[in-house]
């Protein structure tokens, strides 16, 4: 990004998903950031691919430090009705569902980043509840990558930088109803691999 502004930042967090920090000067990021906040949105630091997945055509890279573009306390989108929202079909929901039950097995902490998964385990979880694995592998190589809500981390998966960015709102209401997410007891036990 050639001689970036606060709002270039925000448009490129915007449209590719998340942008990366590195050889932005702090003032910058702050003024950013500062700027977010005044349309109820923030800056969060978190992993992301390099590049993107909208950003090429291929694989998406490896991970890296990276900024995302999240909501403020409220107003969400929802509550909004001025930001185009991401609908995922119920099979995508529920394959969501299924890695944020894998990779968030201690409510105590914040579902993101996680604990690392493998497309095996989201795959026969969802088997066990009776889903279709096909599908099931298509929404974790598909649209769950595109949005940033899951990343290939290596060998295995883990949380993408789209769930650093959801509202407290959501993590709130997630620890309410943890216990009934699909796969919940089907191996997701306290990990020593967890990330703080």
């Amino acid at each position: 990004m050639k001689s970036p502004d606060a709002v270039l930042i925000l448009a490129a967090a915007r449209a590719d998903g998340i942008v990366g920090p590195t050889g932005l000067p702090p003032q910058l990021l702050a003024l950013a950031d500062r700027t977010a906040r005044v349309a109820g949105r923030l800056l969060v630091e978190c992993d992301g691919p390099w590049p993107t997945p909208v950003g090429t055509a291929g694989r998406p890279g490896e991970l890296g430090r990276a900024l995302v573009l999240g909501w403020a306390d409220s107003p969400v989108p929802e509550e909004l009705g001025t930001y185009p929202i991401a609908r995922l079909t119920a099979t995508q929901t529920i394959t969501f569902a299924l890695c944020l039950a894998r990779a968030w097995p201690d409510l105590h902490l914040p579902p993101y980043p996680g604990c690392p998964f493998t497309r095996a385990e989201i795959a026969d979880s969802a088997g066990d509840i009776g889903m279709d694995r096909k599908w099931v592998k298509g929404a974790l190589d598909g649209e769950l990558r595109l949005l940033l809500l899951v990343v290939s981390d290596g060998t295995r998966l883990r949380l993408g930088p789209a769930v650093a960015a959801l509202p407290a709102t959501f993590t709130e209401t997630m620890r309410r109803f943890h216990d009934q997410l699909p796969g919940v007891g089907l191996g997701s036990e306290v990990r020593e691999d967890y990330d703080e």
